[in-house]
């Protein structure tokens, strides 16, 4: 795992995590199928695991957690000199996945990206399948959009997605 710390390269992760937040609005169409799923399981290790095995079903080397609300730049960036994106690679631990969402970004620890967000978007390259996540009271805060053929086996993996 890695903090993205190059503006281009955040620019375009950005770009592409925006396009997720439209899909998952209906302002942009798909051919991928929503799931959804209390958005605090985006903070467990079984979470993570189901996040390596998207990696490996789409064939993805890697994927972006990057935090939307509050504002990457004005917000986090301005305040702790980083953006809020981490690249998660297929080979990376569950446990180090858990690590950096709650890593201190720089003097203050309620800041960490996996507690200081109330919306953010997990995605790989290829926007082959996401995540878009809206911290809610309720249980169905948590968007994942996946290839039609995938539902019957995440469902029989992770009962808790509906």
């Amino acid at each position: 795992m890695r903090w993205v710390q190059e503006k281009d390269e955040f620019d375009k992760i950005l770009l592409r995590t925006r396009t997720c937040a439209y899909i998952d609005s209906g302002r942009e169409s798909t051919t991928l199928q929503r799931l959804v799923f209390d958005d605090a399981m985006t903070c467990t290790v079984v979470f993570a695991e189901m996040l390596h095995g998207l990696m490996e079903w789409s064939e993805e080397p890697s994927c972006n957690y990057v935090v939307l609300e509050p504002d990457p730049v004005h917000y986090f960036h301005r305040l702790f000199g980083k953006f809020p994106a981490i690249e998660i690679a297929r080979s990376d631990s569950a446990r180090t996945y858990i690590e950096f969402l709650n890593q201190d970004p720089g003097g203050s620890p309620a800041d960490a990206v996996g507690t200081n967000c109330w919306a953010w978007v997990i995605v790989p390259p290829s926007i082959g399948w996401f995540v878009h996540a809206l911290r809610s009271d309720e249980d169905n805060g948590g968007h994942l959009w996946i290839r039609p053929e995938w539902s019957a086996k995440l469902h029989k993996l992770y009962p808790w997605l509906r």
